[in-house]
């Protein structure tokens, strides 16, 4: 059972992703402040360092933006939300493909860091996990009994809370829901796809969903399908130079034949994973969509999802209620799921868990 906090200090948050960092402080009484985004530091932003390097570099910026946050003032927490797979119950970090490729070298981030600065306490978390804290702690969720939370972004994950117990069950590793490298199958006309995941693995959910995984699909899908590619409003925003996640949400708003494809493709694994866990955990209430590929598609991409439901459904489930899946799928922005926030709260309310 969580353990609840009265604490109002404030706090040192950080929320460290595939694509970016993100810095700031938070307290109960004055909410986020101090916000700083910067670039990831990754192995696609910076080529040629090895995963140990990286993870140096990782240390630095942490110790030095916790000192420069606590600004002489009497701060002792700082809380990571990591794009990572970490052990829930020790904090120590398996590997994350979006920052380090196929490295999975274990990193015990929360012992350097104390090692490093030992007048902090370090909280290190999975980001989906600070999400979905994020969300169950508002009033509007608590007549759920259970609230998946899946994000789809740089890397893709889920987590399950469980309203009535409080807590977000783990194996005994600490993990729970690392759906992003579930190995999974795709064909295009009745023809085999193949693409490399992050990870260095073939196939992987996340090389073809996720953010690095839709582009790498785009590609692969002009490629065998030249004339529906040359022809689309995707390829002509793309060549004018718009930025991809843009020219994709405009291209699905005016019903591009090629964009409406690649997401019907990018989707279909997506579809299968939630039709799995609402087939075998009946207690799923809601069904929680962030991540920028998500939150930048929005409704073009709820409502695949519910195609691909109205197209194969849950057995019996979907005859008696067709909108079974509908009702339960919303898209959360960031007042609903901030990832600093939810480190604040693990930091504040739930860390004691860890240590039960």
């Amino acid at each position: 059972m969580l353990q609840q906090s009265k604490d109002n200090r404030e706090i040192i948050v950080f929320d460290l992703g595939g694509t970016h960092f993100r810095s700031g402080t938070y307290s109960k009484e004055n909410g986020l402040q101090n916000l700083h985004q910067q670039a990831s530091i990754n192995y696609q932003s910076m080529p040629g360092l090895s995963a140990h390097v990286l993870k140096e570099l990782l240390v630095n910026y942490l110790a030095e933006n916790a000192h420069k946050l606590a600004a002489n003032k009497a701060v002792r927490q700082v809380s990571i939300s990591l794009g990572a797979a970490v052990n829930g119950y020790s904090g120590v970090v398996y590997g994350s493909g979006p920052m380090w490729g196929d490295d999975t070298t274990t990193f015990d981030l929360k012992k350097r860091l104390f090692d490093r600065v030992p007048e902090f306490d370090w909280h290190v978390i999975n980001d989906v996990t600070a999400s979905l804290l994020h969300y169950v702690s508002h009033q509007h969720v608590s007549g759920n009994r259970k609230v998946l939370l899946l994000t789809i972004s740089t890397g893709i994950a889920c987590r399950l809370f469980d309203m009535q117990r409080r807590l977000i069950p783990l194996d005994e590793f600490g993990l729970q829901g690392e759906i992003g490298h579930l190995p999974v199958s795709l064909d295009i006309d009745g023809q085999p796809l193949k693409l490399k995941c992050d990870c260095g693995e073939q196939n992987h959910l996340s090389a073809f969903s996720s953010g690095h995984g839709i582009i790498k699909l785009k590609n692969l899908l002009a490629k065998k399908q030249p004339l529906l590619w040359q022809k689309s409003k995707l390829a002509k925003l793309c060549s004018q130079g718009l930025n991809y996640e843009t020219a994709m949400a405009e291209a699905l708003a005016s019903k591009d034949k090629f964009a409406n494809k690649l997401l019907y493709l990018a989707t279909k694994n997506i579809a299968d994973v939630l039709r799995s866990s609402l087939a075998i955990d009946p207690e799923i209430d809601q069904i929680i969509l962030t991540g920028g590929v998500a939150t930048n598609l929005k409704n073009s991409y709820r409502d695949m999802l519910i195609k691909h439901f109205t197209r194969a459904g849950i057995y019996l489930t979907s005859n008696f209620a067709p909108k079974f899946f509908e009702d339960r799928l919303i898209i959360a922005d960031n007042s609903l799921v901030n990832n600093l926030i939810g480190a604040a709260l693990y930091a504040t309310t739930y860390s004691k868990q860890q240590a039960s």
